[in-house]
This record gives structure tokens, sequence and C-alpha cells, in this order.
């Protein structure tokens, strides 16, 4: 595992804290909100990749390998971790990460966010 320190849930995926992931260039960072947040209030985490959460619960990550470490993220944690429960137990994934309270405990710990589009969409 990438983040050896993440509780694994009964669900299959892991928590992940702002502290697990910031800085890192080993994972696989995923905002499923919809692409009107990535610039208001609470911005995105620069260089993530956007995929909504409605895809992604349809199709998994395209073009993403199945054992590669997902951290899926959102406003506030709810959305990320339906999304990670479902990229388990329906896609497959092995090593998927839910951002426990999102951008909203990403900014309360003063992580760097970008509000100016920075991220990348999946084709």
């Amino acid at each position: 595992m990438k983040i050896a320190e993440a509780p694994r849930h009964r669900l299959g995926y892991l928590e992940a804290r702002p502290g697990d992931v910031a800085g890192r260039s080993d994972l696989f960072v995923v905002d499923v909100r919809d692409e009107v947040d990535l610039t208001g209030d609470f911005g995105h985490i620069h260089g993530v990749t956007h995929l909504p959460a409605d895809r992604l619960l349809r199709e998994g990550v395209p073009g993403v390998s199945v054992d590669a470490p997902i951290v899926v993220v959102c406003q506030n944690g709810r959305r990320s971790q339906a999304c990670a429960i479902r990229l388990v137990a329906d896609h497959g994934f092995t090593e998927v990460y839910h951002l426990v309270g999102g951008m909203v405990r990403w900014t309360a710990e003063e992580r760097p966010v970008a509000r100016v589009p920075t991220w990348r969409a999946i084709d």
C-alpha cells in the first residue's frame, strides 16, 4: 500500500487524511465533484484528475489499472466515500482511498488549493 498507515474500512476501501495525500506524486487523485465546484470556494487540489461521480460509478476510472493507488475526493467526503465503495465492490479496484472530510477538511488544514483550472479530465 502507498499509504501504509491508512486504515481499511470493512467495505474494502482505505481512509486517507489530507496530510497523507498532500505533496504526493505517486497517488492518482480523482475529484468527483461537478466541474463548477472545482473553481468554487474550496477550489481543487492542484493537478487533480476530474471525473464526475456519476461517470465514475458507471465506468470506474477509465484507462487506470485496478491496482493503481487511487484517492477519491469530493466536497465533504460523503460522495467520495460512496465512490470508493463502488470502485472496490463493482469495478475491482484494490487500493482505493477515500479522502476523509474532502475539500472542507483539506482547506481547513490550510493545504494548497487551486481556484483556476489545473485539473485533467478523463476522455
